[in-house]
């Protein structure tokens, strides 16, 4: 299940490309909570697979080149 998410969020971040996702969005269209997105996300972004940039309160993330 764990890393069924992560391959959700990865793919929902690589198709998006080049526009950054909030990790609202994620949340919204993969219908899970905004902390399990969040949370995803930075895990990911330890991986090196992703970055992110903060607007506000908002994070969005985007694919790492």
């Amino acid at each position: 299940m764990i890393k069924e998410v992560r391959k959700k969020i990865l793919k929902l971040i690589q198709e998006s490309f080049p526009r950054p996702v909030s990790t609202r969005e994620i949340s919204q269209k993969l219908n899970i909570a905004w902390h399990t997105a969040d949370r995803h996300c930075l895990k990911i972004k330890l991986e090196g697979k992703i970055d992110s940039f903060t607007i506000g309160k908002s994070t969005a993330w985007y694919l790492k080149k």
